[in-house]
Formats: structure tokens, C-alpha cells, sequence
């Protein structure tokens, strides 16, 4: 391997295992997302994401990021613009009952989970 291509390591930092791979992060970073070892729900986890995005937004981001797919090519499958997914998954537009159907079908999901 060439030297300036050589993974060096990151001083102060946390180390940490998941499948099989190692993630190293600056402890300041880490320190920021440390979660207390006390019981916490997933909704006080992800208040951050809940407040930018809403909750069928963020799950349509995710399938889609799960799929592999832009917003174009899951644009293109839906039928819809790119510009419609893009306020679908911001939440400037819900997601509805029809739409919702179209979604649950392309991925295998229950629709209903996109209905607030």
C-alpha cells in the first residue's frame, strides 16, 4: 500500500465493531451521540430527525436508501417527479392513501405505515 494512502489513527478517538467492520471516530463526535446507559425510547433518539423530517418522510428515505435508489429512479417507479419525492420525504407534502399504496407496493412494506 502507498504510503499517503495508508489509513492513519485518529488520536482520542473511539473505536467501534459492527459486521465485521471497524469505525474509529474522533471522541468529540462520539461524545456528541453517546447514549446514557439508561432505558431510552427510539423517539427521544431520533427527536433530531423527527423535527426535520416527518416520520413517513423519514421512512421513505430509508427504504429508498435501503433500495439503493435515488430520488429520480424511485421518481421514475412511482410515476411522480423528482421534486414529489423530494417533499415527500422533507414533509412539505404527505403522503397519501394512494400514493402510500404505490410505495407499500414497490417495496414490499405495509402502506398503512406511511398514513400519520
Amino acid at each position: 500500500m502507498l504510503a499517503h494512502t495508508k489509513k492513519r489513527p485518529i488520536k482520542n478517538s473511539i473505536r467501534m465493531h459492527h459486521a465485521g467492520i471497524v469505525y474509529q471516530f474522533p471522541a468529540k463526535i462520539a461524545q456528541k451521540y453517546q447514549v446514557s446507559k439508561s432505558a431510552v425510547s427510539p423517539e427521544e433518539v431520533f427527536s433530531d430527525i423527527n423535527k426535520k423530517y416527518t416520520k413517513p418522510g423519514a421512512l421513505l428515505k430509508g427504504l429508498r436508501y435501503r433500495e439503493g435508489l435515488t430520488q429520480i429512479q424511485l421518481a421514475k417507479k412511482l410515476k411522480m417527479t423528482q421534486s414529489d419525492i423530494s417533499q415527500l420525504e422533507g414533509g412539505t407534502r404527505g403522503i397519501g392513501r394512494e400514493v402510500a399504496k404505490r410505495i407499500g407496493e414497490l417495496f414490499h412494506f405495509n402502506y398503512r405505515a406511511f398514513l400519520e
